[in-house]
């Protein structure tokens, strides 16, 4: 009987023993991804409550924003591509959050030398039409002309009067050499500035800009920077900061890049066509 009851004794210590670990251990799980589980729990009680989840992207903010304090009179937009799906441009062009609003829209036309977006010409017209102010980016390839580059760009993309200036998204590695990449790049950038009268933005992640184009010849080039992060670009020269990939804007299925203008909304409208 004695024996019995020492091991009912040490079972008992040994699941209670159990039992605190398993809560501590859930305290320091959740203190270290507390913001993905909130975001998560958000998610799933909407789709549980709502039977939709779609609810939740439709009455949420923009993700990340609540991370970033940003004043009021900042200038927004995003930039979709296919990826982004057919888009709601009705909802899209309603949405507010506090003072906020989707300011300007850039649309993915074309990429490399043969390649077009199926879903261009679509938002092209629906941004316009919805009256978001809108610009065109090609997707720049490394490998190939970019004089064969931009004639594909060019063949897809005629600006208007209200519209941005064109942007070369550059963000593919590539085993040419640095000085051969820098050249093409820039060969794209004057081809566009030739080609439209305007100064062509420059997309590019952070770490990829000051490793290799921190050089006089971009300098002339605004500059859209990719950084996710919670506190701006530490670069004066920035244009437009893109802060998350994952935000979640009515009219839209998918996640999408968000971005702010660095500058007042005057200062905006010195960058559209005239």
């Amino acid at each position: 009987g004695c024996c019995l009851k020492a091991k009912k004794k040490n079972k008992l210590r040994f699941w209670l023993i159990l039992i605190i670990a398993i809560i501590i251990a859930s305290i320091f799980i959740g203190f270290i991804f507390r913001r993905p589980i909130i975001y998560y729990a958000k998610l799933s009680y909407h789709f549980v409550f709502n039977n939709d989840v779609q609810q939740y992207k439709d009455e949420s903010c923009i993700s990340n924003l609540e991370s970033i304090f940003i004043p009021e009179g900042t200038v927004f937009g995003i930039d979709i591509s296919r990826h982004q799906g057919n888009i709601d441009w009705d909802k899209l062009s309603a949405y507010r959050f506090e003072y906020h609003k989707i300011d300007f829209v850039y649309i993915k036309a074309t990429e490399s030398y043969d390649w077009s977006d199926k879903n261009f010409f679509r938002n092209w017209k629906e941004a316009k039409k919805n009256k978001v102010v809108r610009g065109a980016y090609h997707f720049f390839d490394p490998n190939e002309s970019p004089e064969k580059q931009m004639n594909n760009f060019f063949n897809k993309v005629r600006l208007k009067k209200g519209d941005l200036p064109p942007m070369l998204d550059v963000e593919q590695e590539s085993r040419i050499s640095t000085s051969e990449y820098r050249n093409k790049v820039l060969k794209c950038l004057k081809l566009l500035e030739q080609h439209y009268k305007l100064k062509p933005l420059l997309y590019i992640n952070k770490n990829f800009y000051d490793s290799y184009f921190f050089t006089d010849g971009f300098k002339d080039y605004p500059l859209w920077i990719s950084s996710l992060v919670k506190t701006k670009p530490l670069q004066k020269e920035w244009v437009i900061w893109q802060f998350s990939h994952t935000g979640i804007i009515p009219g839209i299925n998918e996640y999408v890049d968000v971005n702010v203008f660095n500058g007042s909304e005057e200062d905006f409208k010195i960058l559209i066509k005239n």
